[in-house]
């Protein structure tokens, strides 16, 4: 009976020590986890600023929905890892061998997909400075067109002949961006050619009061009218006028036609490309 009463006591006494001690990690752990709550609620406050940040953003741009859906989750998901670690860090837990494998994981995504990273930073550069929007006209990649879309890793152009190309962005920001549309004034500039036998002056005549009669032309710049080039077979005359970005097709079209109509009316010669050939006698 006195064994068994030790042995009662001993697992009473074991039970009471290990009580103490869980108590005592309890305790000790108590700052951690108050630490570890201040931290989480100070991290979900900081994504939620973020990510607010960066929807204020897109809702300021044009840009492809699905798109904006891919990096508003992306960078929630990158800022909750993050936190994560953090917080496991913060418990004592070694994360080292979780950071380094990221790392490497990301190493081998990076790697593999090249590319399209540098796309989607391209897309990014292009969203930051914007060197052009949806409906612009522009030259990009050696295509001319209007901009369909933007997109996070591409860029869609509709060409004047009915083509939908499709430039990745890489192609776009590494290259030269010629923005038609970025301005709202767009300048002119026609060359006509004239018969070395024509009047000039009654030809820049016609042509000084054909831009007066043309209203989308602007008064402001003042508009040129000046002798280009003594050309191989004509005297080229060239106008200079600023209209409207969208006027810009509309005024072209018509000045040409008036232009051929006045200078048949008035006898000014618009000559076909020739070259004289002088052959002399053998001797």
């Amino acid at each position: 009976m006195v064994v068994g009463d030790e042995s009662v006591n001993s697992a009473i006494l074991s039970l009471s020590n290990l009580q103490a001690q869980l108590y005592e990690k309890f305790v000790n752990y108590i700052p951690k986890l108050i630490g570890v709550l201040v931290i989480l609620i100070i991290g979900w406050i900081i994504i939620k600023i973020i990510s607010k940040i960066v929807e204020h953003f897109f809702e300021r741009v044009n840009f492809d929905r699905s798109a904006e859906t891919f990096v508003e989750n992306f960078v929630k998901v990158g800022m909750w890892l993050i936190l994560l670690i953090i917080i496991l860090s913060n418990l004592g837990i070694d994360v080292s061998g979780l950071v380094a494998g990221l790392g490497i994981m990301g190493f081998i995504v990076g790697f593999a997909l090249k590319d399209t990273l540098g796309n989607l930073a391209a897309g990014v550069f292009i969203l930051f400075h914007r060197p052009f929007k949806v409906g612009d006209f522009v030259e990009a990649a050696g295509v001319k067109g209007s901009v369909d879309r933007i997109g996070i890793a591409a860029t869609e152009i509709h060409t004047f002949d009915g083509k939908k190309v499709t430039l990745p962005n890489g192609k776009v920001w590494g290259r030269a961006i010629t923005n038609y549309s970025g301005l709202k004034e767009r300048r002119l500039e026609m060359i006509f050619g004239i018969h070395y036998d024509s009047d000039i002056n009654k030809a820049m005549k016609i042509l000084d009061a054909l831009i007066k009669k043309e209203e989308r032309i602007l008064e402001d710049p003042e508009p040129q009218i000046i002798v280009k080039e003594l050309a191989d077979s004509s005297v080229n005359l060239a106008i200079r006028v600023f209209v409207k970005k969208e006027d810009y097709w509309g005024t072209k079209f018509e000045m040409n036609k008036s232009v051929k109509e006045n200078f048949d009316k008035n006898k000014i010669v618009i000559p076909y490309p020739q070259r004289e050939v002088h052959q002399g006698k053998r001797v």
